[in-house]
């Protein structure tokens, strides 16, 4: 119930879509915008025109008299067609971002603290019930219309231990409830990272939280690239030629390494040979 009530991540992308973020506000303008740079460096074409030639050189004669110019109009018809207004889709509402932005925040403050707030909602006058608001009598305790005599439990899973209304086992947790809560955080982490700017597959270090594991998506079945199923050799007696006890504690303390692990070796040095070169 924590996670749902948060402040809502949707909320927080809808504000990047106001004021100077809004996307429409930004390209709407832009043909003006192009328009006066244009005849900036009109007003300007002498010393445009000089630091050009300071930094590029003469232009050469291209000695193609003969080449035919094409005018504007063509250049335009080719690449670009004409903006027309009345092509925008025409709805009731208007077809502003900003309409469409403030009816989506409208609506999420509503369903904010629906299911936190339904249990007082419920018996409120023009809601679910009829009657006066008081009257506790009217209201629907789970079996029927009459008073709620059990005690009201506090929120949370483990609250609902001794609630009879609730059959929850907090001991074995549901594991579908715990998939969605977990897709709801894998979505609510996606809009933050929208909102932040970054990619939203971002995955930020500084979040709190505790976890093992590689990150290469295995489970600790599978074996990863980097997990060399190796063994240790056996540890090797002395041999009869007379070598001493320390030969024979140096051997048992350092076995002697994989063919797997000095095969990675081998090519770990190789492929940092080729860096260097």
């Amino acid at each position: 119930m924590r996670l749902i009530n948060s402040p809502y991540a949707m909320l927080l992308v809808a504000q990047r879509l106001e004021g100077p973020f809004n996307i429409e506000s930004v390209m709407e303008p832009i043909d003006v915008k192009i328009s006066e740079a244009i005849m900036n460096m009109q007003d300007n074409s002498v010393q445009v025109s000089y630091r050009v030639f300071q930094g590029c050189g003469q232009p050469k004669p291209s000695g193609m008299g003969g080449r035919s110019t094409r005018g504007v109009s063509d250049v335009f018809n080719a690449r670009f067609r004409p903006y027309s207004p009345e092509e925008r889709p025409t709805t009731a509402a208007g077809t502003s971002l900003d309409r469409l932005v403030i009816d989506i925040k409208e609506k999420l403050k509503l369903f904010k603290k629906l299911w936190s707030n339904l249990p007082e909602d419920i018996c409120q006058p023009h809601r679910v019930t009829a009657g006066n608001a008081t009257d506790d009598d009217q209201c629907w305790n789970g079996h029927t219309k009459g008073r709620y005599f059990p005690e009201v439990m506090k929120d949370g899973l483990t609250n609902q231990v001794n609630n009879p209304e609730v059959g929850v086992d907090i001991t074995r947790p549901d594991t579908f409830i715990r998939q969605q809560i977990m897709a709801l955080r894998v979505m609510t982490n996606k809009l933050k990272n929208a909102y932040n700017g970054n990619d939203i597959y971002f995955q930020d270090s500084s979040d709190e939280g505790s976890g093992s594991g590689s990150g290469s998506g295995c489970t600790e079945a599978c074996v990863t690239e980097f997990d060399f199923a190796s063994t240790e050799a056996p540890v090797v007696g002395a041999d009869r030629s007379g070598s001493g006890p320390v030969e024979d504690s140096a051997a048992a303390t350092h076995p002697a390494p994989s063919a797997a692990l000095l095969a990675s070796l081998a090519l770990s040095v190789l492929a940092l040979h080729r860096l260097w070169r």
